[in-house]
């Protein structure tokens, strides 16, 4: 019984430390990451992954597909492959992503009329 409670400790320790450790996560490391794969190492899209260009959308439009997606809302069922990865970086991989702060990332980041 006393092993239970110890091994229960260590996995909720060790959640801990992946939760402190995804947190410290900038939007750039975890654009560069998880996302440039699909999306372009400057957010220009690729196609063959069927990865949208991000850089010609503004920060508004930006923000509610973020939004859409995390909150699983009418664009999410358009985009089953960025729901499920969203849903793997949440849960699974304990990193949040803000879609506001996200958002300004990308803008600013890839979108040349932003300068």
């Amino acid at each position: 019984m006393q092993l239970k409670k110890i091994a229960g400790v260590l996995a909720g320790m060790s959640l801990l430390a992946v939760g402190a450790s995804a947190a410290e996560l900038s939007n750039a490391q975890i654009y560069s990451k998880y996302c440039k794969k699909c999306h372009g190492a400057n957010g220009e899209g690729n196609p063959a992954k069927k990865g949208p260009a991000l850089n010609d959308k503004d920060i508004n439009e930006l923000f509610d597909a973020l939004m859409n997606l995390k909150e699983k809302g009418f664009e999410a069922s358009k985009h089953e492959a960025m729901t499920h990865n969203m849903e793997v970086l949440e849960r699974k991989k304990g990193i949040h992503v803000d879609p506001q702060s996200m958002a300004k990332y990308l803008f600013y980041s890839f979108n040349p009329e932003a300068k």
